[in-house]
């Protein structure tokens, strides 16, 4: 973004009139900041247009009801958890649909910055940063929140922290979520990846160690998380809690069922178990999303 009129623009462009903060382009990063929220559902479906020329990292601050559209079809809905961000490439755009309050940052990082990077990591610039579901990442929180402390933390030298915070950012998200190119990808796919999936689907009742899952493809416990974190986006035990949490949400949604039966038919330790990993998750507890999910049927 070359200054904050235009970032503005794209905002409204997305249905978005009002932003609590807007910050930068940063002198030496180039990067802008930008929060928004809203205490009301949105009444039309939203449309995100590309951003060349940048890498837009959207941090959820509170719990957020969605909808997911392609085309005219809505293709997922749910609720995104709290601290939990994705990153989306330059080229990216889509529709949603704002189904509760929200409370939204937006971090845009300049692809000349994150190419520069890579190549000072000794990697061809084909490593780039990936397309990401929301996942949660404490590092990645701490250093977004700093950026929106950087006057109170810094003062007038309030662009400077946020420019190191930035690139700070920048080399952990390489380190953590870049791409390979194409020759570095994952050799775990097709039929292998279909097994342990649906062994995954099958047994979510159960404990499921590494060593178990890389045993359907015949790798070693190391090998299987490297090659499955490359080919999901995410390590198996992240992958199958998420699993978890999102069959446990339907179920809370579609009945009665107590909360310690519902964790015991997930694979959860506990009643209490299942309520700590749900509230990071999302937010809420589970009879704090029951409740309100009822009331807004």
């Amino acid at each position: 973004m070359e200054n904050t009129d235009e970032l503005r623009q794209w905002f409204r462009r997305a249905g978005v009139e009002a932003l609590r903060s807007c910050v930068g382009p940063l002198p030496a990063s180039g990067a802008a900041l930008a929060r928004w929220s809203s205490e009301v559902p949105a009444q039309a479906v939203m449309s995100v247009s590309p951003h060349p020329g940048t890498y837009r990292l959207a941090l959820i601050m509170e719990p957020l009801d969605a909808r997911i559209w392609h085309g005219d079809t809505p293709v997922w809905g749910g609720t995104i958890g709290a601290n939990r961000f994705r990153l989306c490439p330059p080229g990216e755009q889509g529709r949603w649909s704002q189904l509760s309050g929200c409370d939204i940052v937006n971090l845009f990082l300049p692809v000349p910055l994150v190419d520069r990077l890579a190549l000072q990591r000794g990697e061809d610039a084909a490593a780039t940063l990936a397309a990401s579901a929301f996942t949660s990442d404490r590092m990645v929180c701490e250093l977004v929140r700093k950026m929106l402390d950087a006057q109170a933390l810094a003062g007038p030298l309030a662009g400077e922290l946020c420019d190191h915070l930035v690139i700070a950012l920048a080399c952990y998200l390489l380190e953590h979520y870049s791409q390979p190119c194409a020759a570095a990808s994952s050799t775990l796919g097709g039929a292998r990846l279909r097994r342990v999936l649906r062994h995954i689907a099958q047994h979510l009742d159960t404990p499921l160690a590494n060593a178990e899952l890389a045993a359907l493809c015949g790798m070693s416990a190391a090998h299987f998380s490297r090659e499955f974190h490359r080919a999901v986006g995410s390590p198996p035990h992240r992958y199958v809690l998420t699993q978890r949490l999102e069959q446990a949400c339907k179920a809370l949604a579609g009945g009665t069922a107590r909360i310690g039966d519902i964790a015991d038919e997930f694979g959860f330790h506990s009643a209490s178990h299942f309520t700590r990993a749900f509230t990071a998750e999302y937010g809420r507890s589970p009879a704090a999303w029951r409740a309100h999910h009822s009331n807004n049927c």
